[in-house]
């Protein structure tokens, strides 16, 4: 169904992005699909072993946080000692180093679990020990965590102000979240702040947010509301033809797409429900398609078969409206035009023969042949037999250049005169190929000496077998 392909598609996304390195984001994406899947009830084999799969690098890459952030931390701690034991020569460095320290300890606060009370006493006690031997540097580091905060507290009124301008009007919900998203990278920027103004500031921030996060929590409520409508019109879609119903529910679809972001928890359960109210249009539409498929399969079968009338098959092949664009229609289509060119090849290769072998029916008492022209027939059952040697060469060389075959040497002065006169009845529109083969035939055939045919005569006419060879679709 519909809904499955975009699960799978979410565990794609997924995917990439866990090989992007981006972890939280994958780890979103996967826990939505779980929640799909536990309220959709039954799911398909393959998708439950994507999903698995999808899911064990999730609790994979979690287990990897958890064992990480505190053997960081006491690898910290660590270091804090080994500088106590082995402090700087110069306590500008010492400082750096330890502003450093304390930048990646608040770092791991703010991006996973935050520290024990414990912990934090421990990091402290050791930061003060190893302040000590750079205690003139102090004051200028502490002026810099001092600014540090300074900073944050005017992204906090920032804050505040962006409510009180915004609070009776607010902005679209996709731009406060924007928004928000730029004040945190800025607030992120300025770190670290002295330890007692960590825990106040970082509540004064979140107090700052709250008014803007619940109003672009109202704005996903209504679109919530306007979505959850959407689909009970899909419900009411009730159409006779199928294709009407899919058309209805694409315009609605679109209109769903426009309405607005409704949260991330209610967007994949929204959209579940929507193309569940639809997959019923989808079944019936995928009814039809299998039907005609089961036409094409029957038809291929038919075409292997000797005494199938293609003529049929084609008829058959244009009432397939829901397969047009299938893999297995244009199979069909090649197949039947394969078919088709073997068979004119057949006919054509009966022809030439027919033709190559015309005489061996010189006065013959047959009255009429299936393949070779009427009137070229005619005239080898009762041929003039006027023995015009030059007649019968320009035969042969008319035949051999409309053959676009090169005549000998010895020809050249009737292929020069032969060329001009061809070259004429083109300009005036008179030349018709079948049309002059025939005649050419007839005029061979009546200028040949008698029905035992002599050796100059055969050498022209296997000179006419290889034009004949050469004109099969021509032929008359």
């Amino acid at each position: 169904m519909e809904t499955h392909k975009i699960l799978f598609e979410s565990l794609d996304k997924a995917e990439k992005h866990f090989e992007a390195g981006e972890i939280r984001l994958a780890q979103k994406i996967v826990n939505e699909v779980s929640r799909s899947i536990k309220s959709g009830g039954k799911v398909s084999n393959k998708l439950r072993h994507r999903f698995n799969f999808m899911s064990a690098q999730s609790r994979y890459f979690n287990d990897i946080s958890s064992f990480a952030t505190n053997p960081k931390r006491n690898e910290i701690l660590k270091k804090i000692e080994a500088l106590i034991s082995n402090p700087h020569d110069n306590p500008k460095k010492q400082a750096n180093y330890i502003h450093e320290l304390q930048t990646k300890w608040q770092l791991l606060d703010q991006s996973s679990k935050p520290a024990t009370r414990q912990q934090w006493m421990t990091f402290k006690s050791l930061t003060d020990k190893a302040w000590e031997p750079c205690a003139q540097y102090y004051d200028e580091l502490k002026a810099i965590k001092s600014s540090n905060a300074q900073e944050r507290k005017k992204i906090i009124e920032n804050l505040i102000q962006y409510y009180e301008d915004n609070n009776s009007n607010w902005p679209n919900l996709i731009e406060m979240s924007k928004y928000l998203s730029k004040t945190f990278q800025s607030w992120q920027s300025f770190t670290p702040v002295l330890d007692e103004d960590f825990l106040e500031l970082k509540t004064a921030y979140r107090q700052a947010k709250k008014p803007i996060n619940e109003a672009i929590q109202n704005q996903e409520n209504k679109n919530y509301k306007i979505k959850e409508a959407l689909i009970e019109k899909v419900k009411l879609i009730n159409d006779d033809d199928t294709k009407t119903c899919i058309q209805k529910f694409i315009k609605i679809k679109d209109e769903y797409q426009d309405a607005g972001p409704a949260g991330k928890k209610n967007e994949p359960l929204l959209w579940k429900k929507l193309n569940r109210e639809a997959d019923r249009f989808f079944e019936a539409e995928k009814s039809l398609v299998n039907d005609e498929l089961a036409v094409i399969r029957d038809l291929s079968e038919q075409l292997k078969k000797d005494n199938c009338s293609l003529i049929d098959l084609k008829d058959k092949l244009k009432e397939l409206n829901k397969t047009r664009k299938s893999p297995e229609f244009e199979k069909l289509k090649k197949a039947i035009k394969a078919y088709e060119t073997k068979q004119i090849d057949t006919i054509n290769t009966k022809k030439i023969e027919s033709y190559q072998s015309l005489l061996s029916y010189l006065d013959t008492d047959e009255q009429k042949h299936s393949i070779i022209h009427k009137e070229i027939f005619n005239a080898v059952k009762k041929p003039l037999y006027t023995g015009n040697k030059d007649q019968l060469i320009e035969s042969v060389v008319k035949l051999e250049l409309i053959a676009q075959i090169d005549p000998p040497a010895s020809d050249k002065l009737i292929k020069q005169k032969i060329s001009l006169e061809m070259l004429q009845n083109k300009f005036s529109g008179k030349s018709k190929t079948n049309i002059e083969i025939k005649e050419l035939l007839i005029k061979f055939v009546n200028n040949l000496q008698s029905k035992k045919v002599n050796a100059n005569e055969m050498k022209l006419w296997k000179r006419i077998n290889e034009v004949l060879s050469k004109v099969a679709t021509q032929l008359p």
